[in-house]
């Protein structure tokens, strides 16, 4: 806990290790998560259509984090914001294009959650 999951559409250049290293070096710096549990991953969308536009310019990131119950709606809000801001910062955006920057906060029941560490 938590697991990020980055998705992004696949008209999109991005550098995905230093991507992945500026969410999980803010979402510690959040002070809600220890730095050795934090799992991301990139997911490149090769097939993807943003409304029903083929030709249009357009793409897009989409943030979907997943964290153990009991936080706030206001603390989850905070989070999914501070994702949208770390990946619009420093980013090459293709010059013409729209991208969509989203991101989500799901709970996990702490109840039924299993976790070994080995």
């Amino acid at each position: 806990m938590p697991h990020l999951f980055f998705e992004y559409s696949g008209n999109l250049e991005i550098d995905t290790q230093a991507t992945l290293l500026r969410l999980n070096e803010a979402l510690v710096g959040s002070g809600h998560f220890d730095e050795n549990s934090i799992k991301a991953r990139a997911i490149r969308l090769d097939d993807f259509l943003v409304g029903t536009q083929p030709q249009a310019r357009r793409a897009f990131m989409h943030l979907r984090l997943t964290i153990l119950s009991g936080r706030t709606p206001e603390v989850k809000k905070q989070i999914a914001d501070l994702l949208v801001a770390t990946v619009q910062k420093e980013q090459a955006w293709p010059e013409g294009a729209q991208v969509q920057i989203t991101a989500e906060v799901i709970d996990m029941q702490r109840e039924i959650y299993g976790k070994q560490v080995l």
